[in-house]
């Protein structure tokens, strides 16, 4: 492990220090529950035959929900379906595994053969030596505080040896795969409710799952509409990292063209309030300007620096976030943008 000044792991860790997370069931409409873990939210619709849960979240709030759901509702869990493999969200499913089925988009099986997934937060492998070590999760951490990476923290959490290093099967250790995949859509039925998953594209992560609940008209998902900087205002810049995680602009555009087209009146994020439908519009609009305006000023022969002096995002001063991520919505959407 390399060493850090005293200073700056003093201020990432007070960065990603976790305070005691608010714990809360809050009922949406009819059986239709959302439950929250700090700014991280799952879904979980009631039925006469069982439970239908989305993420698991992680192993200490899907116990603590295991209790609340036996006291509240006194039905087992039947179906755990995974909004993507990031262990942010996947975590924890082992403690519904004794009734529970669990669903995903097939490219997780992929992601879980002992390879690293497209990682949230800029985490990659930058050495490729097929682990994440202090570089992979100190560069973006350092490099954008609080918007990033995620600090020491990580290897407290993830590190299951002590040798500072984090393997695949670590980082996967409390996520259980799943055991039905699914390629573009499927249904599932229980009791009296249908629900219907489909795969919008890739976006933030590779194997993302969208959760219709079309008798309740909402829509659950997770990061590539709201991402964990997102609490009570959906207007907001992405956190860009790593640029926009790898995947091209465009792709990112058309997973909001394919929500837009679902038949829904609000979502449930996996981070922030619920917002309605018609934000998904503003947020792709978003994209599409900044895709726009940063390929004009590369044809023009800008520099990045230049791009990020003098563009301004009109129209968007107002969204949270602005002035703090302006300049890197630009720079990952150059990046982006020249990968391509």
């Amino acid at each position: 492990m390399r060493s850090t000044p005293w200073i700056l792991l003093l201020l990432t860790t007070a960065v990603f220090a976790q305070p005691p997370q608010t714990r809360e069931i809050v009922r949406i409409t009819d059986d239709l529950y959302r439950a929250r873990a700090g700014n991280w939210y799952t879904i979980f619709l009631v039925t006469d035959a069982g439970i239908i849960l989305a993420d698991p979240i992680s192993t200490e709030f899907s116990q603590w929900l295991a209790g609340e759901i036996d006291r509240r509702f006194d039905v087992p869990v039947r179906y755990v379906i995974y909004s993507h493999s990031h262990f942010d969200h996947a975590r924890g499913g082992a403690v519904f595994a004794d009734t529970a089925t669990f669903i995903g988009h097939e490219n997780m099986l992929r992601n879980m053969d002992g390879r690293y997934p497209q990682m949230p937060g800029d985490m990659i492998d930058r050495d490729h030596n097929g682990v994440i070590d202090w570089d992979d999760i100190m560069v973006p951490t350092q490099a954008h505080p609080g918007i990033c990476g995620w600090g020491p923290s990580f290897f407290d959490i993830f590190d299951r040896d002590g040798d500072a290093r984090v393997s695949p099967q670590e980082l996967f250790a409390e996520v259980r795969k799943p055991d039905v995949v699914f390629a573009d859509h499927m249904q599932i039925t229980l009791g009296d409710k249908t629900v219907w998953l489909a795969h919008p594209g890739r976006n933030h992560s590779d194997d993302a799952t969208v959760i219709l609940f079309p008798e309740e008209r909402v829509l659950f998902a997770t990061e590539f509409l709201a991402d964990a900087l997102v609490t009570d205002n959906i207007r907001a810049l992405p956190s860009a990292c790593g640029p926009f995680d790898g995947t091209p602009l465009q792709e990112w555009i058309a997973s909001y063209r394919f929500v837009e087209a679902l038949d829904f009146d609000r979502i449930a994020p996996g981070h922030g309030d619920m917002f309605d439908k018609a934000y998904v519009t503003e947020t792709r609009v978003y994209f599409e300007r900044l895709t726009a305006a940063v390929s004009a000023g590369m044809a023009r022969g800008e520099s990045l620096q230049s791009l990020r002096d003098n563009l301004q995002l009109t129209g968007y001063e107002g969204w949270a976030n602005y002035e703090r991520l302006r300049g890197n919505n630009i720079e990952a959407a150059y990046y982006n943008l020249s990968q391509r």
